[in-house]
């Protein structure tokens, strides 16, 4: 289990989340959905699509993201 900025663009499984639950449980970031990490640089936002919608998350955000 690593937080979403340790991973490669992919699809992955929400494990746990810490922190801006209610702004997670919005977005549709639960523990048990699947996200698909598409553009992670070392500097700005996080790109990521949750369903049908493309999120860009704040690096902040993303590191309270753990997947597998």
């Amino acid at each position: 289990m690593e937080n979403l900025l340790l991973k490669d663009p992919g699809s992955y499984m929400v494990v746990k989340v810490e922190g801006h639950c209610r702004k997670f449980y919005e977005l549709g970031i639960l523990p048990g959905c699947k996200i698909t990490l598409i553009s992670r640089n070392n500097r700005g936002p996080v790109l990521i699509r949750v369903g049908n919608s493309k999120v860009a998350l704040g690096r902040g955000m993303a590191e309270s993201i753990f997947v597998e």
